[in-house]
């Protein structure tokens, strides 16, 4: 009888799935040498995401163009949550500016402009890029016409077929929007009221 629960057990071992690895987007920008400031709040997001990228794990795209679902390969936190988090970050520290949020945040109100993200597409080819595509605006918070706006389509080539790849090259994407970003929205001193030795 001993012998059989031990054969019972082994076979369900082997049954068992494999253990899930979580992939997070993380800032990468660094800050200024001056001390960050206050400024204008500015609220990042709501991010956009294409249908069927709202899911926590990993899409692929094979190279016979099929998509492929990574069931074990999944964002550690809401893809479009964590790009607002980590583009926001970034921008913080390449402006100089501390009241920059990803949205919304707990307890405050709608700042005074929303930087908007739409991602067109984020296609995760596997074994070759990865390609990211988007469009921005900046917006008063409440109402009225779009103060900026821009729009980035890049891609990286990955070096592997491995899931750990295509995140690197998301993340890599993040980072040169976030430059961009940085850099059309340094422009704006003024509206943004930016501290002086800013981007």
């Amino acid at each position: 009888m001993r012998i059989a629960w031990m054969m019972i057990a082994a076979l369900l071992s082997a049954c068992a799935s494999p253990p899930a690895t979580f992939h997070q987007i993380e800032p990468q920008l660094t800050a200024s040498a001056s001390a960050l400031t206050l400024g204008k709040r500015i609220m990042v997001g709501p991010v956009a995401l294409p249908a069927g990228l709202e899911r926590p794990q990993l899409l692929l795209e094979t190279p016979g163009g099929e998509l492929k679902l990574l069931e074990f390969q999944r964002w550690a936190a809401p893809l479009d949550k964590a790009l607002a988090q980590t583009i926001a970050t970034n921008l913080s520290r390449q402006l100089g500016l501390a009241s920059i949020y990803a949205y919304p945040q707990p307890g405050m109100d709608g700042g005074d402009l929303r930087l908007l993200l739409d991602i067109r597409q984020l296609r995760l080819q596997q074994g070759r890029q990865v390609r990211l595509e988007a469009v921005w605006q900046l917006l008063p918070a409440r109402s009225g016409a779009a103060l900026a706006g821009g729009y980035f389509n890049e891609s990286v080539p990955l070096s592997s077929d491995e899931p750990a790849a295509a995140v690197q090259g998301v993340q890599q994407l993040v980072t040169q929007l976030s430059e961009v970003l940085a850099k059309d929205l340094s422009t704006k001193r003024q509206l943004l009221a930016l501290p002086v030795a800013g981007f």
